[in-house]
């Protein structure tokens, strides 16, 4: 997952000021009055160093990694397991997947807020016309909405599988 951008009302509601670097990008800054989700002075946490993707179902990023798996459990059924985990807590999160096969295609999505927590997992089973190939993908808008305004974005993990 990569940060793609800011709320700065929740940022400056947590003690960050948003600048704008020379590249156009709002990032957030800690200020003195920065604070952790558990009102601790705010301290940093070491970050995942540059964005690198890995197979295609799990994507890592300066924010933390989304991932998306589809298990074949026979009579024509898949489950669909997706989420994140976060280098930090997030306060609320969007997310779909999208999926199809030889016999249609649909989505499913999920969102709301989270307690801070730094993961969330979701479970979808689903029900195809016959033996197929299925591919499934977290669209690139899904997100999670991190408790110092950043916005982590998914980066679309995906999969595919044979489905009996």
């Amino acid at each position: 997952m990569t940060v793609r951008g800011v709320d700065r009302k929740v940022a400056e509601s947590h003690g960050f000021e948003v600048v704008t670097g020379p590249d156009g990008r709002e990032r957030v800054v800690p200020t003195a009055s920065a604070t952790n989700p558990d009102g601790s002075p705010y301290r940093a946490k070491a970050g995942v160093g540059a964005a690198a993707v890995s197979p295609h179902n799990v994507v890592e990023g300066d924010c933390g990694d989304a991932y998306l798996w589809i298990h074949p459990v026979g009579g024509f059924v898949s489950e669909i397991e997706t989420g994140f985990d976060l280098n930090t807590g997030a306060v609320a999160y969007h997310w779909q997947v999208n999926r199809s096969d030889k016999y249609g295609s649909d989505s499913h999505s999920w969102g709301g807020g989270l307690g801070v927590d730094t993961s969330w997992r979701g479970e979808w089973d689903v029900r195809s016309g016959g033996v197929t190939w299925e591919t499934a993908g977290v669209t690139p808008s899904s997100d999670a909405l991190l408790w110092d305004g950043e916005i982590c974005s998914s980066g679309g993990p995906s999969d595919r599988d044979y489905v009996v």
